[in-house]
């Protein structure tokens, strides 16, 4: 048997076999590679899109913990007018831990870092506040326009991942306009500190379903 393939029709046998495997390995390890790379791209364009959802999801959470903070009147203790609470903790923004941000572009990745970074040096920057009355520093005009605009920029981000990855948001109740509230927030922030407006403690509403922070004195404890 091996003697065939020392004759000329062996030799010849031995080369067709070997350029006929070469061919076909020239065809199929293309197709390989290009099926290995869609594979990959598939992955990582999963994984984006989930990112993208865990974001979308965070950055609506910090949405609403901004426009109920900035409609939550401060509470003042009757017996200290220096003395003061809301009902509503300050907004945090929680965004994924060990994410890898590239699978959302550069840009988009800076913009979310940022944000959550800016939201970190509004609260060190009202906690530098001078709370002292009269004026408490215009801390509440302050933490009002300062959240009402991250607030703004976040649901700006977020519209743009949801037709970036194709994600859809559950739908909110109608009457529920946050961007038209945070808007107003902030021109109502800014007349109140340029001085249109008097400056002072706000007066909380009789009537109201909000959970009374400090005990009443005077008449209205009767």
């Amino acid at each position: 048997m091996t003697q065939f393939f020392e004759t000329t029709q062996g030799i010849m046998a031995i080369g067709a076999f070997i350029g006929a495997s070469c061919f076909a390995a020239g065809a199929i390890v293309p197709d390989i590679l290009k099926l290995a790379t869609a594979g990959v791209r598939r992955g990582r364009s999963a994984e984006a899109r989930s990112l993208a959802m865990l974001t979308v999801l965070a950055l609506d959470d910090f949405v609403g913990a901004s426009y109920a903070a900035i409609n939550d009147t401060p509470e003042f203790n009757p017996m200290d007018d220096g003395e003061f609470a809301f009902h509503v903790p300050d907004p945090r923004l929680s965004l994924p831990q060990d994410a890898d941000w590239d699978l959302l572009g550069s840009e988009m990745a800076h913009e979310i870092l940022w944000l959550s970074n800016r939201v970190k040096n509004l609260s060190n920057a009202l906690d530098s506040l001078d709370l002292s009355m009269p004026g408490f520093d215009s801390f509440f005009e302050r933490r009002q326009e300062g959240y009402a605009g991250l607030a703004a920029e976040a649901m700006d981000i977020i519209e743009r991942l949801l037709v970036e990855f194709d994600l859809t948001l559950p739908a909110k109740p109608e009457y529920y306009r946050q961007r038209e509230g945070f808007v107003a927030a902030i021109q109502s922030a800014g007349e109140r500190s340029s001085g249109r407006r008097k400056t002072g403690p706000v007066a909380q509403s009789s009537g109201s379903n909000v959970l009374q922070l400090f005990p009443k004195t005077g008449e209205e404890a009767e």
